[in-house]
């Protein structure tokens, strides 16, 4: 036979709670519901309840069971008798058993950091992906505007002459560039030899940098690489991922006002990944090829940025400095 057992019932009405007694009421051979009754100085009272209508909230380490009630009311109870078959009570109290487990903690704990590895990992950069791609093209003009007085900042009018400014902007002509971006050539003045895409589809290219290559082929390759950069959307990528997590938060309620606020000096600061330099790498590779210019004009202008820069050399101040030999390895893969 069940039992009724005592419990501390809070009535909603008043905050001291009363020492009462809860007892099952049976339907078909079947607790539905119960009934609790109490008594003080006005007399004895009772309220019944069903079941169905408890919203349940399980015991945390010492504190008791409780069920909530929909008129305001809350039972806390020592023990779950078996009769008062609640939702999720078993799994509550497997929970409950797991996290008294020291296996089942460490299992926990490595599954935590698996997961914001992945969040890092994969979710932030998918999602950032998913967001540069869908800008309209109007809000990258904006941002590019913006980054790019910021680079006018940095740098200083050209010192070359005309004549061979006109010659760089020339070369740029000879690319299936869609879409068509604007060159610029500035003295990167403690830049150094540097070239580099914002996406108000303008492309930076440094004196330093024409000077330390001094070859037309190898200069277009550049243009062509920052040209794969726009056409991929990287600098915004990058940009947009060094939010971490904002851009998933931009990704669920879709407001980018705010991150649209960061993103300007962002777009000059953050840092492409290996993956989008070797992306952009194949897209000169393919344009030097459709022009009839071998891309190991690429490749041999990778070789003069690593002897000036050393092991990682590198052009761009938006770059993580991937493995020049890898960069060297497939531009030679693709001219063979």
């Amino acid at each position: 036979m069940a039992e009724a057992i005592n419990i501390r019932y809070f009535d909603g009405k008043i905050s001291k709670p009363h020492l009462a007694r809860l007892s099952p009421i049976f339907y078909q051979g079947q607790a539905d519901g119960f009934v609790i009754t109490w008594q003080n100085k006005h007399g004895s009272h009772e309220q019944r309840y069903f079941i169905k209508d408890c919203e349940y909230l399980p015991a945390i380490d010492n504190s008791p069971h409780v069920l909530m009630f929909h008129d305001g009311a809350r039972a806390e109870l020592a023990v779950i008798p078996d009769w008062l078959t609640l939702d999720n009570k078993k799994l509550f109290g497997n929970i409950k058993k797991m996290e008294t487990r020291w296996s089942w903690i460490g299992t926990s704990l490595i599954v935590v950091c698996l997961f914001v590895f992945g969040l890092f990992r994969y979710g932030i950069p998918t999602a950032s992906h998913h967001l540069a791609q869908s800008l309209p093209a109007d809000t990258l003009v904006r941002l590019g505007d913006q980054a790019e007085d910021y680079v006018m900042e940095l740098t200083l009018p050209s010192t070359l002459p005309q004549a061979r400014q006109d010659e760089i902007i020339s070369l740029y002509d000879k690319l299936d560039s869609n879409p068509k971006a604007k060159i610029l050539v500035r003295h990167g003045d403690s830049l150094g030899a540097n070239a580099f895409a914002i996406p108000n589809n303008t492309i930076v290219i440094t004196d330093e940098l024409i000077k330390l290559s001094d070859d037309n082929n190898e200069i277009l390759a550049v243009l062509a690489h920052e040209q794969g950069h726009l056409v991929h959307r990287h600098s915004l990528e990058q940009a947009i991922s060094s939010l971490g997590l904002g851009v998933l938060i931009v990704i669920i309620t879709g407001d980018t006002s705010d991150i649209l606020l960061a993103l300007p000096t962002l777009l000059t600061s953050s840092h492409y990944s290996q993956k989008a330099e070797l992306e952009a790498d194949r897209f000169a590779i393919n344009e030097l090829t459709r022009l009839g210019i071998s891309p190991k004009h690429l490749a041999s202008f990778f070789e003069k940025m690593q002897k000036e820069h050393g092991e990682q050399g590198h052009w761009s101040i938006i770059s993580t400095h991937p493995d020049t030999n890898k960069r060297i390895e497939q531009v030679n893969q693709h001219s063979k």
